[in-house]
């Protein structure tokens, strides 16, 4: 099966031409998020990375399908703590 992987901010991929920002990934059927990643290897706190598959946040559990559209997105820090933190 094959789905297209839009990698965000720091998971881009940096080549000669300049950052890549889109993949199309060829992977086994029933295959999973975690098992996309693991081809990816994005080693990332996969905590901190929002899984989006066709606009529907995922977990790593997901199973993909053919032709999906996944976005890998790290979770934004810093900022203003308030005035608690």
């Amino acid at each position: 099966m094959v789905v297209t992987v839009h990698l965000h901010t720091v998971l881009q991929r940096q080549r000669p031409e300049g950052p890549q920002r889109r993949l199309t990934v060829t992977l086994p059927a029933e295959s999973t998020l975690a098992d996309l990643l693991k081809t990816l290897q994005i080693t990332a706190n996969l905590d901190a990375i929002l899984l989006v598959v066709n606009g529907r946040t995922a977990d790593l559990a997901h199973v993909l399908r053919d032709g999906d559209e996944v976005h890998l997105m790290p979770a934004l820090s810093g900022g203003n703590p308030g005035p608690n933190g």
